[in-house]
């Protein structure tokens, strides 16, 4: 399992959101053997303390949206048992185009935007594939 913090806002300022989408993205597919396959993307956080329950509300509006989306498999917000500032996403896509398309969304954009006010540090991504691929 490889982690790493794809750029930030800061980081790729200089570029549009598609290009910072299709950025992240690279990241992710350099990652994967075969792209258009299926893979899970764990997303690990740190909120600021007394915003747990605003990074549920923003997440709840957001997964109603992302789970009518043709390629996504599972798409979880969870909560560390023993820190409660403490998030993971579970994620499962069809293909790596499916994820891009999701980044995309004018929700998903909206939620990154409100998270980014009450993340305490960096978020972490793991990219994921099938054991014996």
């Amino acid at each position: 399992m490889n982690s790493r913090k794809p750029r930030g806002k800061d980081d790729m300022s200089r570029g549009s959101a598609g290009d910072q989408i299709a950025a992240i993205a690279a990241q992710f597919e350099a990652e994967l053997k075969d792209p258009r396959k299926p893979f899970t993307l764990l997303v690990r956080f740190r909120v600021k303390e007394g915003m747990e329950e605003k990074v549920e509300a923003a997440f709840a509006a957001a997964s109603t949206a992302t789970r009518k989306e043709k390629g996504v498999m599972a798409f979880d917000l969870n909560r560390e048992a023993k820190d409660a500032t403490r998030f993971v996403v579970y994620e499962r896509w069809k293909s790596l185009a499916h994820l891009e398309a999701h980044l995309r969304t004018p929700y998903i954009a909206t939620l990154r935007d409100e998270l980014e006010e009450m993340l305490a540090g960096l978020a972490e991504f793991h990219v994921l594939v099938p054991a014996g691929e």
